[in-house]
């Protein structure tokens, strides 16, 4: 039945293949390296549609450029605000509460299988307000796709409940339900239990480009050869859309660099330490499983660089110690920086590609790619094994929505 699906597909798709790669990689040629699916790219969405594809039996083969989850992975601040976050779109704010649920289900199982501790904690976010108008604006700016309704905190319920917050705090909404993980420690649990399960991975794989011929892709050419395959899910966030643009598909990705940085309380000043995430306009105070406190993030659109700035470290620190006094006698340990890959109508491209028939892809996830990682995984699984994103919901998703914009334009 898949087969007879993917001919009509292929048929229907009226693809014809570009210039990309002349030589023909037909499906009795096989190379050093063969798999039913080839994932392009070793970040966190990556690595998740890795370990679920392993879950399921299949024959996977994961490529990397460089290292896994040395790029945009190694760079977040690992949030599951899936309520904090303001989602304009109503199937971002779903698949985000669906993804967070799906996180705490799986991690007990790829921290067993591949036995890294992930720092799943669930403390719960602060949204914390200096004035009444403030919180008034708030909630003017919120849209109505919220599923949980936050927990007010007046003045004295938060100082109550949180010491730490500055005393002049009017008051704070509380999320119960929001977590937080350490990202680069979730990849690796990714990966390491997508390797347990039969998957294989490999980096430093340079110069990808794809193989397509008359009945779609057939596999990727790499510096390190030929990889042959039934599908080809390009997950590889910045990279995206140079490797779109090979089979003549428009996806665009906007770079926006990030900068973070990492303090530490000292014994002598653990009541200073915050022991919930704040979730400000103006910052976010993480407190982490590692012991560390980490502080985020700055927002230059346009910037691809991973160069930290003392502008924008202060401004960090300035707002830090805004909200959280005490932490002004916090230790500083260290900073780094990032580029997020976010997308033109602020939608990850997630999908199958129409005028492509085997190619998928899973990229531009923007600042959400720790907390939607898990149900991407599934997503992607249940496409590779025949579902439609009618069927999944997630049409609004689709890599040739751009496309189909050109067009009508």
């Amino acid at each position: 039945m898949r087969e007879e699906a993917r001919s009509r597909s292929r048929n229907r798709s009226g693809y014809h293949p570009g210039t990309v790669s002349r030589s023909k990689v037909g499906a009795e040629i096989r190379g050093k390296h063969h798999a039913e699916t080839i994932i392009v790219g070793g970040g966190v969405i990556g690595c998740a549609i890795a370990c679920e594809l392993a879950a399921r039996g299949h024959d996977v083969l994961l490529v990397e450029r460089a290292r896994i989850a040395g790029g945009t992975s190694c760079a977040a601040a690992g949030m599951l605000g899936a309520d904090s976050e303001e989602f304009t779109h109503a199937v971002m704010a779903k698949l985000a509460r669906q993804s967070r649920v799906l996180l705490h289900e799986q991690e007990e199982r790829i921290s067993s299988l591949s036995g890294v501790e992930v720092g799943l904690q669930q403390h719960g976010f602060i949204t914390p307000f200096r004035s009444y108008s403030e919180v008034s604006s708030y909630k003017n700016n919120r849209s109505s796709t919220l599923s949980e309704e936050p927990i007010w905190w007046d003045r004295v319920s938060v100082q109550q409940e949180a010491p730490w917050l500055n005393r002049d705090t009017y008051g704070a909404y509380y999320r119960p339900s929001e977590s937080e993980v350490l990202p680069v420690n979730l990849t690796q649990a990714y990966v390491r239990s997508a390797q347990a399960m039969g998957a294989r991975v490999m980096e430093g794989v340079q110069d990808v480009h794809l193989h397509t011929d008359v009945n779609g892709v057939q596999g990727i050419e790499t510096s390190l050869g030929t990889m042959t395959s039934r599908n080809v899910i390009i997950a590889t966030g910045l990279h995206g859309e140079e490797l779109m643009r090979q089979v003549g598909l428009s996806s665009p990705v906007l770079p926006v660099k990030g900068e973070i940085a990492a303090v530490q309380f000292s014994p002598h000043h653990v009541g200073y330490r915050p022991d919930k995430t704040v979730y400000a306009e103006d910052i976010y105070i993480v407190p982490k499983a590692n012991g560390e406190v980490w502080l985020g993030a700055t927002s230059l659109p346009g910037r691809t660089d991973t160069k930290v700035s003392v502008q924008g470290i202060q401004k960090l620190l300035t707002a830090a110690t805004s909200w959280v006094p005490g932490m002004k006698d916090a230790h500083f340990l260290r900073a780094w920086a990032g580029v997020r890959p976010s997308t033109p109508d602020g939608l990850p491209y997630v999908g199958a590609c129409e005028s492509v028939p085997g190619l998928f892809a899973a990229f531009g996830h923007y600042r959400n790619g720790i907390l939607l990682s898990a149900i991407t995984g599934s997503l992607m699984a249940d496409l590779i094994y025949g579902k439609t994103s009618e069927e999944l919901g997630i049409q609004d998703l689709s890599p040739n929505r751009m496309n189909r914009k050109e067009i009508l334009q």
